[in-house]
Parts: C-alpha cells; structure tokens; sequence
C-alpha cells in the first residue's frame, strides 16, 4: 500500500495570495488538510512588480496555512497566469528505439523532446508541453502511443511559454520566501482542471476564469487544448466604474458591488435601494437599478472580449458540453444568464470536484484554481509513476528475457 504524501500550491493572484495543502492518503483519497490566504501584495496580471511586498504576502499565506492544518510547508508548485504567456504549436518525431518496434514510456518522453526543440525568443522559456495527438507510422489521432508497434513516432503538441524575467522574478520571491518551488504551473490549465469534468472536455467546452485584473479562458475539444487567451480585464473594472458612477470610494464601491450588483438590470426593481450609511458615513441612498446598470454594463464588455476569443478558434458556438465560469468575478449575481444570452451555449457557476476538506473556501469558484493547482499536480506525479513503473517492468522483463537466453545457450 502506498504511503501518505502532500502536495502544497501557491495561487499568486493579483487580488489574494492562497496557499494550500493537499494529503493524498493511502488509497489515493484527496483531502485538503491546511489553508491560508493573504491580500496581495506586489503582484499585478501574473508579474511581480514589487519583489519585497510580493515575499511578505507569500509568508503570510504561507504562515497562516501551516497554522490551519499544523503542518511545515517546505516545497510547493505556484500557479501564474497573466497576458504575457503565450501558446505555440509545435511537431516532434523520433524513431522507435525497440528492436520489436514496441512503444514504451521512454520514446513518448524523446518524440515529446523533439517537439520542444524549437526555436523560441531568447526571453522566454517553455513551462508546459501539452501532447494533442500522436501518429505512428503514418497512423494518425492516437490518443496513447505506448504498446502500439511502428518504426516512427510523431507528436503535436502545443507549448506553453512563459516569459523568463517574469518566472525568475516569482522563483527568486518563493526562495526568499524560505520555500522551494518545484515548478511553475499555468493558471488557465490548473481552474479547467477543477471545474472540468473529463466528458466537459472531450465534448467540447470553455472555461472563462474571471478574476480581479484579468480574465483568463481555456477552450477544449475531444480533451485537447484549442485555445487559451488572457484579456486584461477583471472584476475591478466592474469596481472602479461603480465608485465613479456613484461616487463613492473603491472600498465602498467593491462592497456594494458584491452585495448588491446584479448584472440583469432589467430583473431589477426601480424601487430598490441601497443605502450608502450601511459602509460608511455617506448616507446617500442609490437606485439599485443604476448599480445594475453599471455593473451590467461592464460585464457585458468583458464577455464580448470573451466571445471574442471563441471566433478565433472559427467555431465559437460549437461547444456543446457549454461554458463554465470560475474566479471571483463570476460569483456576481446575474452573471451566468448574462453569459448565456451573450454566448447562446449552455453556462454554469464551475464547482471543485475531487477533493474533501473542512475548509469552505476551497470550493468556491474563486479558490479554483488553487485546486486546481493540487489535481493538476497530483495528475502529474501520477502520471510520472506509471511511467516509473512501466519502464521498471520493462527493464526487469528485459533482464530475465537475458537471463534464460543465457541458460538455453548452456543447455545442449
């Protein structure tokens, strides 16, 4: 039986700073056992613009994490996202290394190679390889190569390239925050990991993760990767035109809007209020319907940004399995019928699935993608391990194959 292991992630959002623990028990539960989160500090749109701030919020989080769950955090992955990240398509193509022509883990990971041997801007640096499909001897849209036998292997892939000044700069901020960072993982990959269902992906869906600064969106189809954007408009906009439509603070303006926007200003009331005296001493009173209106307004900005992004890929209805919303900004009220008359496609509030915790922040559409980030890397290592062991199995077949080729030699 196989022993217990943890998996910690950092969200390095522009609006909160999450941290948290994932123990994957002996057979194989997933319970998150510890988290923390902290305002964030000297981060903005997935850069680190102030180093010093940005590794006093880490600690923070970090702190208040182990704090909840007792537990030392020494090692994480860190999700970043932001515009500055781009995808690339990219072909591979090995010979198959086997005597028998026989696939095996080791020359997926060569053709995989291949595909990464590209030219690329000298300022950036491949984060992800995300195989698409395979072709063995001409043999196309193979899912999994291993165990097939052929004489070539070629891959598609598409790459995810991250810019380097941005990754050293968040490697540098988690040294000196006293951890040890395994790797960086793309945001938009990690949210369609929680809020996707695998029969989501393989029919066809969107995942648009609305948060404070920018909105991040992960197309898929037949499980693949098609597209993945990042606009850089969030939540806040929403915020700050609220504070300059009403005039009031952007304090007050992100508490009113939370609790009382609505993105359906005709499903308003004209004789709703809100009352300014509730959060401060301002004891204006304000229609309703006019916060709707704003909020409305903007919303519906952002989501044509979106929709843009789905004609790019020269399909942008053709989603069958819908849209699924994540992030702070997609909990406000209205919003999912504001997306499906926009959209016209099936929309609904992304949920995290998977995991058990007694921590009810975890499974909410703004937390998605630090769960995401544990399944994506709990994936990951499980996908490692079969490798491990289907090479070791292969080696020690190899090796006993030897053994009694040697002895029939001795027998007359």
């Amino acid at each position: 039986m196989a022993r217990e292991r943890i998996i910690t992630a950092l969200d390095l959002g522009s609006h909160k700073i999450r941290v948290a623990t994932l123990l994957i028990g002996r057979d194989d539960e997933l319970k998150v056992i510890a988290y923390g989160e902290s305002w964030t500090r000297g981060v903005r749109r997935g850069q680190l613009i102030d180093a010093r701030e940005a590794v006093v919020s880490i600690k923070e989080a970090v702190a208040a994490a182990s704090r909840t769950g007792n537990v030392k955090i020494s090692k994480i992955v860190a999700g970043l996202g932001g515009p500055h990240f781009k995808l690339m398509n990219s072909k591979g193509s090995i010979a198959v290394s086997r005597a028998d022509g026989e696939i095996s883990p080791d020359d997926v990971n060569r053709v995989l190679d291949s595909a990464r041997a590209v030219s690329i801007p000298s300022n950036r640096e491949i984060v992800h390889t995300i195989p698409i499909i395979y072709t063995v001897d001409g043999e196309e849209k193979i899912k999994d190569p291993v165990g097939m036998r052929g004489v070539r292997l070629e891959a598609e892939a598409v790459l995810v390239l991250g810019l380097s000044p941005v990754l050293r700069s968040v490697r540098k901020a988690v040294a000196e925050a006293g951890l040890e960072l395994e790797k960086i993982i793309y945001s938009p990959l990690a949210v369609s990991r929680a809020v996707l269902t695998k029969k989501q992906r393989e029919l066809g869906s969107a995942v648009v993760d609305i948060g404070a600064l920018t909105t991040s969106i992960c197309i898929w189809e037949e499980s693949d990767l098609k597209h993945a954007a990042v606009v850089p408009v969030g939540s806040s906009k929403i915020t700050d035109d609220v504070a300059i439509g009403l005039r009031i603070s952007p304090e007050i303006s992100e508490k009113i809007k939370t609790e009382h926007g609505c993105c359906l200003a005709a499903g308003v009331s004209r004789r709703e209020q809100v009352v300014l005296a509730d959060w401060s001493n301002n004891d204006a009173v304000v229609p309703k319907w006019e916060l709707a209106r704003i909020v409305e307004a903007r919303a519906s900005e952002i989501l044509e940004m979106v929709q843009e992004e789905f004609r790019k890929t020269g399909q942008p209805n053709f989603l069958p399995a819908g849209v699924v919303l994540a992030g702070g900004g997609a909990r406000l009220e209205g919003l999912v019928e504001l997306a499906r008359k926009k959209f016209k496609l099936p929309v609904e509030l992304g949920r995290v699935r998977e995991v058990k915790t007694d921590f009810n922040e975890i499974f909410t559409a703004d937390a998605a993608t630090l769960t995401g980030l544990l399944l994506y890397e709990y994936d990951s290592e499980q996908s490692r391990g079969e490798q491990i062991q289907s090479v070791s199995s292969e080696t020690l077949g190899g090796f006993w194959h030897k053994i009694k080729d040697w002895l029939a030699d001795l027998v007359p």
